[in-house]
Formats: C-alpha cells, structure tokens, sequence
C-alpha cells in the first residue's frame, strides 16, 4: 500500500510537470500561479522555470533545423574547397606564365644589349675607316642614318632657339622705338627726333619681319628633322 508521502509527493510531481506544460502552451499568468502552488513551487522557483521555457522556446526553429545546416554547411565547405583547390590551380598557372614572360623578357633584353654592343663596335671600326659603308649591316646603316637625323634636329633645334631669341630682341626694339616715339617730349628738334625715331622704327619693323619669317623657316626645317625619329 503507497503511503501517504508518497501519495503527496506523486502529486507535487503531477502538478509540476503540469506547470511545465501549461508554462508550455502559454496559459495565463493566474493558472500558472495555481498550478505552481499545487506543486508547492515558490513564486520565485516558477518564474525561474517560466524564464527558462522562455529561453528554450527561442532556441526550438534554430534547433529544429540543426540538420538542414549541417547539410548546407557540409555542401558550402564541399564548394569552398573545390573553389580554393580551382583559385589555386589558376594561380600557379599564371606565375608560372608570369615566370616564363619574365625569362623570356631577360632573354631578350640581354640579346639586345648583346646586339647593342657589337653594332657600337662595328660603327667604332667604320669611323675608322675599316669598313665601307656598302659591308655595314642593314641595321647599322639604320643607326648611322638615326644619328645623323638626330644631330640635324638637334642642329634645327639650336637654330630655332637662336632665331626665336632674335625675333624676341626685335620685338623689344620695335616696341621700345614706338614707346620712344609716342612719349617724344616737345623740344625744338622735335620734329628731327620724330623723324629719326620713325626711320629706325621702319628699319627695326623690316628686321623683325625679316626675323619672323627666319624664324617660321627654322621651325619648318626643325620639323622635317623631326620627322621619323
């Protein structure tokens, strides 16, 4: 026969796991009360375990889909790894065509400079004498002709310079004799000086125009030095 402790604890056990349930479903405030009394919880006791439900309750939909993540999680680790396995395939290719240009590029330049070298000997030996120009390598020849395009742009290039500076000298005259020639104070040989100053200034006129067109020649001739370089 069951005594009545156990009859009373049976009880405690019934109305607590009814609490739980009712904590479950959401029931009002006031049955939960009732219930937790029942079970002989303190107030505090249950709003602990109604806290805790709270808690659970929140955990459930990211739980409930533990297994779809793992899945997804397997997958996305599956594709990250063929990616990176793909990434690192792509790069070793391309540092290995990198390396290759690299080389190749080295190769070249140090057969340039190779080249270089040999086409300077060859010229010393021409300016020598030593060889006429009708034995030179076709590529030598193209050397000697770009020298000596280069020295006359750079001779076109001086004289541009040097008409440029004198058609800038003119100019100063030219507009120094006008300045003269409007500030002439009044004097008793005024008519003598405006005459003197008008001759020059005519004179100092056609040089400058003399001077332009120098210049406008040099410019032209600089530019077909120019030209193929």
């Amino acid at each position: 026969m069951m005594s009545l402790t156990q009859i009373a604890h049976n009880k405690k056990q019934q109305a607590r796991a009814a609490f739980i349930e009712a904590a479950w479903s959401e029931e009002p405030p006031e049955r939960l009360a009732e219930l937790a009394n029942d079970a002989g919880m303190e107030p505090a006791a249950a709003d602990a375990i109604i806290a805790r439900i709270a808690d659970a309750r929140i955990d459930f939909d990211a739980a409930d889909s533990v297994v779809r993540l793992r899945r997804a999680a397997s997958k996305a680790k599956a594709h990250c790894d063929a990616v990176r396995t793909q990434t690192q395939a792509a790069i070793d290719k391309l540092e290995a065509e990198a390396d290759a240009a690299a080389h190749e590029a080295d190769s070249v330049q140090r057969q340039a400079g190779d080249a270089e070298s040999a086409a300077r000997r060859v010229l010393a030996i021409y300016e020598e004498g030593l060889i006429p120009v009708s034995r030179l390598p076709k590529d030598v020849v193209a050397m000697l002709e770009r020298r000596d395009q280069e020295s006359k742009a750079n001779q076109t290039h001086a004289a541009v310079i040097a008409a440029t500076n004198k058609r800038n000298s003119l100019r100063d005259d030219v507009e120094r004799l006008a300045r003269d020639l409007r500030n002439l104070p009044i004097s008793r040989d005024q008519q003598e000086q405006e005459a003197r100053l008008k001759d020059e200034l005519e004179r100092a006129k056609a040089a400058l125009a003399a001077a332009e067109a120098r210049l406008t020649d040099a410019e032209r001739a600089h530019a077909n030095a120019r030209k193929g370089l």
